[in-house]
Parts: C-alpha cells; sequence; structure tokens
C-alpha cells in the first residue's frame, strides 16, 4: 500500500469539492475503486467515490494526460486531482465534515480556497 505525500480539498462550486493528492504508487497501480465517502446509511456500492480523475505534474501546474486516460510513462509517485459531491444531506448530525477514506489514508473534506494554479487544468463535467 502505497501513501499520500499530500492532501488538499477545494471548494470547487456550491456542489463539488476538488480533492488534490500526491501518492507514492504508480499512476497505474491507483485503486481508484477504493477512494470513497462512506455512508452507513447506504450500501457500499452506493457510496460517493472519485469522479474524473485527472493525473497532473509535479507541481500540480498541469495534465499530464487527456482526460479519462492515464499517462504513458508510469509515473510515481502520482500527482492527482479528482471531485467528490458535497451531498450536505449525507452528512450525519452533529459532523461538520465528510472523511475521504482511501488505500493510502483517511482525510477529512473540508473546501478551501480553489488556487489559481488549478483553474483552467483541472477539467469538470457535470452530468
Amino acid at each position: 500500500m502505497g501513501r499520500a505525500e499530500l492532501f488538499n480539498c477545494y471548494d470547487f462550486n456550491e456542489e463539488w469539492y476538488l480533492v488534490e493528492m500526491k501518492l507514492d504508487v504508480l499512476a497505474s497501480e491507483i485503486d481508484w475503486i477504493n477512494i470513497v465517502v462512506p455512508d452507513k446509511k447506504l450500501d457500499r456500492s452506493n457510496w460517493q467515490c472519485a469522479y474524473m480523475e485527472q493525473y497532473l505534474n509535479d507541481d500540480g501546474t498541469a495534465r499530464i494526460c487527456d482526460l479519462y486516460d492515464i499517462p504513458s510513462s508510469d509515473v510515481k509517485p502520482c500527482r492527482v486531482a479528482f471531485f467528490i459531491f458535497k451531498n450536505k444531506q449525507s452528512i450525519p448530525f452533529g459532523n461538520k465534515s465528510k472523511i475521504l477514506n482511501t488505500p493510502y489514508g483517511e482525510f477529512k473534506l473540508c473546501g478551501g480556497k480553489l488556487p489559481s494554479r488549478l483553474r483552467g487544468v483541472v477539467k469538470f463535467e457535470q452530468d
């Protein structure tokens, strides 16, 4: 199991967080299916998961491959960005933040200001 070297969570808009992580694993080995926000009221198959995963360069100023692709050269460590739906209705009473559960650790989801270096770099498509 790799570990997270960096974790940031930003308010992307009213409905979505943008999560940025630097993981000490190869890009091809990221366990995307197990990056989730647990919700005890739902079956695990309905938990929120990473949306629109994107691979960034080492300083987080550019994408290194097309959307929905993995890098052609298997980079390590790997800097990624992805979205998590805020879904405020699913936050348990008295808990002001959600927890992102990953194979690389658990992290509080609480938005900060989106840095200018990510504007125009990270792509977003809403259903």
